[in-house]
């Protein structure tokens, strides 16, 4: 145990030497492997934040149009529902037009059809008349003979048919 107490005792040269080294090793691995690392990792570190930021900042320009893309499809909705409704309402007044024009021309054919109807009735009755007076002076002719006016049975057939006609 001697020898290695003796072996393990304190040199202060070697103290000092190993000191020396190692501050020297520190400062040479500090400047030409730390500094180096170092400046890397803070460089890098940067980078992060940036990258960070920039993704951020995407993310809000990002939320920002889908704002602007959802109020202008809300726009769009509605001006497309406003023009529905306005073509509604035009076809709505359209269809209102073409009824009443159909109703104005069905009144229009009507009257003119009634009037048409009237006009040939009153030309049935009169030919109607016509007949009937020729069919009572021949057969009162057969009757009669010659003993008759014929002129005077005319207006008298005439005049019967007339008060007959007048009743209805």
């Amino acid at each position: 145990m001697a020898d290695i107490i003796k072996s393990l005792a304190f040199n202060v040269n070697i103290f000092f030497a190993q000191i020396i080294l190692f501050l020297s090793l520190w400062f040479l691995l500090g400047n030409l492997f730390f500094k180096p690392i170092l400046g890397r990792l803070k460089q890098r570190d940067k980078d992060i934040a940036d990258t960070y930021h920039t993704v951020q900042q995407m993310q809000h320009e990002m939320e920002t149009l889908r704002a602007d893309y959802l109020v202008r499809i809300a726009e769009v909705e509605a001006e497309a529902r406003g023009r529905i409704q306005t073509a509604i309402k035009e076809a709505q007044g359209e269809r209102e037009r073409i009824l009443s024009e159909a109703r104005v021309q069905s009144e229009q054919t009507l009257q003119q059809s009634v009037s048409d109807m009237e006009r040939e009735k009153a030309e049935a009755l009169v030919s109607l008349r016509a007949t009937m007076a020729n069919m009572a002076m021949t057969a009162l002719e057969k009757i009669l003979g010659s003993a008759a006016d014929p002129t005077v049975l005319r207006a008298s057939i005439d005049s019967s048919i007339a008060g007959s006609a007048a009743r209805n």
